[in-house]
């Protein structure tokens, strides 16, 4: 699978250039191919079919699904590819790459587990406040890795984040909710003593076998 590098875009850049990836690779005119990026100022990003909301800062639109989220202190991550090689099934693709990630971590020293039931997107607005299924979480809940997808006839784009460091204070100002709610829902790369350099390169690592 072809990386296409690390880069740090607008909200409106990234998530449009996440979209041309699936849709580029389900016409054929690219191959398999994931990214790292960061985000150049803080955002809320919200799920596909969503209602806005208003908060201090900009909002953009995901083509995927799944609740709001906060970016700006995040690493996040873009996967396309075919179904097939993946298992077909959403269910499938999402254990796959939450696999992945399991290795990555436990690879990093830190004991971690996979949601195994589906989240109540419909009930919450805010992606911290339900699991979604092959998303990773710690033994007490906080998710580290949120993930979200989307798939067409051939191909499927799936994208997510991880905190580098997550302020508490300063989200709870953005999103009205409670810092220590906060702190119960997520908890970031900093608190569980792995550095962004050492995420970044295992994941490399496990994405290319």
């Amino acid at each position: 699978m072809k990386f296409l590098g690390y880069e740090i875009l607008s909200p409106e850049d990234n998530m449009k250039k996440d979209e041309e990836l699936l849709f580029k690779l389900e016409n054929k005119e690219i191959e398999p191919c994931f990214r790292i990026y960061e985000w150049s100022e803080i955002c809320v990003s919200l799920g596909l079919n969503q209602e806005v909301r208003n908060f201090p800062v900009k909002v953009v639109r995901r083509p995927t699904g799944g609740g709001a989220l906060l970016h700006g202190w995040d690493l996040s991550f873009c996967v396309v590819d075919y179904k097939e090689k993946w298992g077909k099934t959403t269910l499938r693709i999402y254990k796959r790459l939450s696999s992945l990630f399991l290795e990555v971590f436990k690879n990093l020293g830190v004991e971690i587990l996979t949601e195994k039931s589906k989240g109540y997107q419909l009930e919450n607005y805010f992606c911290y406040f339900f699991p979604n299924f092959g998303e990773i979480r710690t033994k007490d809940g906080r998710k580290v890795v949120a993930i979200a997808m989307r798939t067409l006839k051939n191909t499927f784009l799936a994208h997510g984040s991880i905190y580098v460091y997550f302020d508490y204070a300063k989200a709870s100002e953005i999103l009205g909710i409670d810092r220590d709610i906060l702190k119960s829902k997520v908890i970031s790369l900093k608190e569980l003593g792995i550095k962004k350099e050492d995420f970044i390169s295992e994941f490399l690592d496990k994405i290319n076998k």
